[in-house]
């Protein structure tokens, strides 16, 4: 053999040694995917979820990754549009190979992706931050087959229960008026707010709207209040809440102002400043106030590694969780997305960062890891995000480990 043939089979022996050792490599690979709004007003939904799920990621790959094999993140960005979404979906399960997912940043792209989801693509997917309740209560549910969507986050009709009966039962408000906005989200919240309050036997004293052009209601706040609105309750997000709020301080309108998750997170304050003091936001988690040594551990690392605060904090949270229990279900069940969807329906028990789930994060029946009984009522209180808690004097919030504050329950200011 000459030298050359010689030097030429030995370069085709490396190259298929290289090739194999590569596609070794790539197969110790488990790829969980996203498709969100990374650019774009929302842009912060999508930007938290990504951020958790990285912060995650690398924990569990600095410890060995999931029975040796590494996790990696594939994320598009879906520019908060259901048309992108769907499109991504195909392409991150079909040419990716994802075998998870993390849910998108609104509730029209989860509505159009679900059954896709579930009669086409297979692949588990968990939600932090979409909370319509048909993402999970689909038709693949109501007809008992595999449902493959999952949620660590709100959900619609629960959140809207927790909001209505918070006011009702445990401060005694009985007129309650509605300002809602008339995007997607504030129209479903709406239709659920007066489904509860009919439940309760309570008629809204005033039902008003804004829409997205709407940078002053002076209107809608004066009727409320005129009407004899004792609280008033919203489904908005952080813009559209900012616009409500200014308008309530010029108008000096010091009516308790309830709001959904939306607003649940630095954002709001960032955006709306003081005019945020004393507004009250429904949602799964807070990182202000007394924490436990775990959700600190993740505040330190998030503004170690992104050089700042998190701006939504509760979507960051619920994506580093659904990480942890996609590695949950890894390992009891296996790597095929039928596996791990199996395997999320059989975790007992889960120390996240949401709460510590001392019962069945999710069951075959029940794909909300977050009831009703797990939900918080917080108050923006100096900047921060408080959980508002009961003792036997009445509502207070924690300003730290040591200083209690209660509140009036009447308009909900510091006594």
């Amino acid at each position: 053999m000459s030298s050359s043939t010689y030097l030429k089979r030995l370069a085709a022996a490396v190259a298929v040694a290289s090739l194999g050792a590569m596609t070794g490599a790539h197969a110790q690979e488990v790829k969980i995917g996203m498709a969100a709004a990374l650019t774009g007003p929302a842009s912060f939904v999508g930007t938290e979820i990504k951020r958790g799920a990285e912060v995650a990621i690398d924990e569990i790959n600095a410890k060995g990754g999931v029975k040796g094999r590494k996790l990696v993140l594939i994320a598009r960005d879906d520019e908060h549009n259901p048309v992108k979404t769907v499109a991504q979906y195909r392409e991150l399960v079909e040419r990716e190979k994802v075998v998870a997912m993390l849910g998108a940043s609104n509730s029209a792209s989860m509505l159009a992706v679900t059954p896709i989801v579930n009669d086409t693509l297979k692949v588990p997917v968990i939600c932090p931050a979409t909370d319509a309740t048909e993402i999970t209560e689909n038709e693949a549910k109501k007809q008992g087959r595999e449902n493959y969507l999952f949620r660590v986050g709100m959900y619609g009709t629960g959140q809207a229960n927790f909001m209505v009966d918070t006011m009702v039962k445990k401060f005694g408000h009985k007129k309650i008026g509605l300002l809602n906005w008339t995007g997607g989200w504030g129209v479903t919240g709406r239709g659920e707010l007066n489904r509860r309050l009919k439940e309760h036997g309570l008629t809204p004293v005033g039902d008003e709207t804004f829409d997205n052009n709407d940078t002053d209601m002076t209107a809608q706040i004066i009727k409320l209040k005129n009407a004899g609105a004792e609280s008033i309750l919203n489904y908005a997000l952080v813009r559209e809440n900012t616009f409500v709020v200014k308008t309530k301080e010029k108008l000096s309108n010091d009516i308790p102002y309830v709001s959904a998750w939306g607003i649940a997170g630095p954002a709001f304050w960032k955006a709306a400043g003081t005019s945020a003091e004393g507004v009250l936001s429904s949602t799964t988690v807070t990182i202000d106030g007394p924490q436990s040594a775990e959700r600190i551990a993740f505040i330190n690392e998030y503004k170690k590694r992104f050089n700042e605060d998190m701006s939504a904090a509760v979507f960051a949270v619920g994506a580093y969780d659904a990480i942890y229990l996609f590695k949950e279900a890894m390992e009891k069940s296996g790597f095929e997305p039928a596996q791990i969807r199996a395997g999320l329906e059989n975790i007992p028990e889960f120390k996240g960062l949401v709460k510590h789930f001392k019962r069945p994060v999710f069951t075959k029946d029940r794909h909300n890891a977050v009831t009703e009984e797990d939900m918080i009522m917080t108050r923006w209180t100096n900047g921060k995000l408080l959980e508002i808690k009961f003792d036997d004097k009445g509502p207070y919030v924690e300003i730290d480990a040591s200083t209690k504050k209660y509140l009036d329950k009447s308009n909900m200011k510091l006594m």
